[in-house]
């Protein structure tokens, strides 16, 4: 009931708005109750992370190394990019598969460089931390 009384009441302030050349006014009256709607239905925004875990860390040379993982506040079918610490910069590896409908991720690396090769996945804008597997002779 108050309800009802409050829309016919702001119905009747806009229509005497309009009629009296005062557009702002119903126009703020409009623009507040979108505002207050908007404000009701949108959701608290998750936050995205991205999980790595690697299935070995000390291999031969060119041994697939499975990378899997979970992420979190990312969509399903989001590219994820593994990338390789190469002189001190992240660089692109030949490796990328996709976030799946229950928010994870697998793909595997081969290296020929012998040593720590330390590996990262981003998805999303959202890097994972390191992991770090050598590769021997």
């Amino acid at each position: 009931m108050r309800a009802q009384f409050v829309r016919r009441t702001a119905a009747a302030v806009a229509g005497l708005a309009l009629s009296a050349g005062g557009v702002g006014v119903a126009g703020a009256l409009q623009a507040d109750a979108a505002t207050t709607h908007l404000a009701a239905a949108s959701t608290p925004a998750v936050a995205k992370s991205v999980t790595i875990k690697a299935a070995g860390t000390y291999v031969p040379l060119w041994a697939k190394v499975p990378l899997t993982g979970k992420t979190t506040g990312i969509a399903r079918n989001t590219v994820v990019q593994v990338q390789r610490l190469q002189s001190g910069k992240w660089v692109n590896f030949p490796a990328t598969t996709k976030v799946t409908s229950k928010g994870t991720y697998s793909v595997w690396v081969a290296s020929g460089r012998t040593g720590v090769n330390k590996f990262r996945v981003v998805a999303a804008k959202t890097a994972s931390p390191s992991v770090a597997i050598t590769y021997v002779k």
